[in-house]
């Protein structure tokens, strides 16, 4: 007789034959067993024994520990204990043995959800978005937000998973509920935790800000913990069981068709009546939505945080400009908080210690002159007016330059610049005529950068004459000195037509 398997199959059809009535012989003869295993089996129920006695040799408590306790796969635990067992062969036997026993890890706890109270939040790979020249594919991201008391959630496809995305689409979904919850549980993303940890994560400083503005509270999730979200992880599934099979044979082309086609699934799956409460998420959504926390009067301002050292100078470099610091914090680290119009200073504890009117271009200096001992503010005070007695010996042009740069409420921030004018001399070979002659260029063109008035002066010394003054047509700060050409006169009229004076 070939080799005898008892397997649950087998099990099975042992049974229904003994229930119509055949003999234990008869049994035997029909399945090709001995009538031995087929009387051990009707005795009592028997565990799995396929293939021999190889289920005995396992230790299924090592099993256990290690599917159970530290998360290792079945198939795993099967490799490494029984890799000459089929997997089929050693998944039922673990089923048999093992199935039956719960281990701690497996036990969750029902919530009951207060209305109005957490957001959970939830990434996972989306749909693919077809060029309609190339035909290549990209994969989107989907979003998702839900409400877990009413189940009432809220979906989008965006096309990466960056800070102003995600702070961008969460802005629509509380825009799309109507209201604030006071926290939301969020998953461990570099965009909303920068560091992730048990008992103390780190979030992201930009997302915090935007979390102060809404007024809500950040809740990190634990680290591979998904029940910690668990509302968000079961709507995940079903959105990627129902809406992705739905549109599984439509081609979109663009993300704007696509969040069309998700707008209008979340439309009727929120009237559908849920198993559990007999009534539709919009209808618990309806209770909710009472108690939502309002939204914010004003627009979140994306801003950008950054670390920096105040220099000697107290000032600090942020993206090739210098704001000043108070000089207790000279030599120290400071965080620097960047928005469209402002640039924030703040201490290591986030003491605010500044801010400033965001600078444009390259090399320009706020300065606050509170901000300098006030020993060494009347020295440099004493500089300015040292530099302006020594602009006044070179020349009428010089001095109105030097003045026009120290008539505003900060005239320390162009101290730097005036003396690189006035040490012009010194460095080049420039005379006293040439440079109160690019001192007059920069006054009627208004550029008063260091490079164009050493430009201006060079040539004057190079040629020996200068051009007349004509206002240029093209806006002043928008064209450097080289950039003048005699193939381009429309950008400069100059009454000689020599190439020499063109550059000018």
């Amino acid at each position: 007789m070939a080799k005898e398997r008892t397997s649950v199959r087998m099990q099975a059809q042992i049974k229904t034959l003994s229930e119509q009535g055949h003999s234990i012989r008869s049994i035997a003869r029909i399945l090709r067993l001995s009538r031995r295993t087929v009387r051990k089996f009707l005795e009592g129920p028997q565990p799995v024994t396929e293939g021999g006695g190889w289920v005995e040799t396992v230790d299924w408590e090592y099993v256990r520990q290690e599917v159970y306790g530290k998360g290792t796969t079945v198939k795993q635990i099967q490799r490494e204990v029984a890799p000459d067992i089929a997997y089929v062969k050693f998944w039922r036997a673990f089923r048999e043995k093992l199935s039956v026993q719960a281990s701690p890890d497996q036990i969750t706890i029902r919530l009951d959800h207060k209305p109005a109270e957490k957001t959970q939040i939830d990434f996972c790979d989306g749909l693919f978005l077809t060029d309609p020249v190339t035909g290549n594919k990209t994969l989107t991201q989907f979003f998702l937000g839900v409400l877990p008391f009413s189940s009432y959630f809220f979906g989008e496809f965006v096309l990466d998973q960056k800070l102003a995305t995600f702070i961008g689409v969460q802005s629509r979904m509380f825009a799309y509920f109507g209201g604030v919850t006071p926290y939301v549980v969020v998953d461990n993303l570099k965009s909303g935790v920068h560091k992730a940890d048990l008992y103390d994560p780190d979030a992201n400083p930009t997302y915090c800000d935007f979390a102060n503005h809404m007024d809500f509270a950040v809740l990190p999730a634990r680290p591979r913990k998904p029940r910690d979200k668990g509302s968000g992880e079961t709507h995940i599934g079903v959105v990627q069981r129902s809406f992705f099979q739905e549109v599984r044979n439509r081609v979109f082309y663009s993300l704007p068709d696509l969040n069309q086609a998700l707008r209008d699934y979340l439309q009727r799956l929120n009237q559908e009546v849920m198993k559990d409460y007999g009534v539709s998420r919009s209808q618990r959504f309806a209770e909710e939505r009472k108690q939502l926390k309002a939204l914010p009067s004003s627009p979140f301002e994306l801003s950008e945080w950054r670390q920096a050292k105040v220099h000697p100078d107290c000032h600090v470099q942020v993206e090739k400009n210098f704001y000043s610091v108070p000089f207790v914090y000279v030599g120290q680290k400071v965080r620097v908080r960047l928005t469209e119009k402002m640039v924030e200073v703040f201490s290591e504890d986030s003491q605010p210690l500044t801010a400033h009117a965001r600078l444009r271009g390259i090399g320009q200096f706020s300065t606050y002159d509170f901000h300098y001992p006030e020993k060494k503010l009347s020295v440099a005070r004493f500089e300015v007016c040292h530099a302006q007695h020594q602009a006044k010996q070179l020349g009428t042009h010089v001095e109105k330059l030097v003045e026009q740069l120290f008539s505003g409420s900060h005239p320390l921030r162009h101290l730097r610049r005036v003396q690189g004018i006035l040490r012009l001399a010194k460095r080049h070979p420039i005379t006293p005529e040439a440079l109160d002659h690019a001192c007059q260029r920069a006054l009627s063109f208004n550029k008063t950068r260091l490079a164009y008035i050493k430009d201006c002066a060079l040539y004057f010394v190079a040629h020996g004459h200068r051009p007349t003054l004509l206002t240029p047509k093209r806006k002043p700060d928008t064209v450097h000195l080289h950039q003048y050409s005699a193939d381009s006169g429309t950008d400069c009229e100059l009454s000689s037509a020599s190439a020499e004076e063109e550059l000018l």
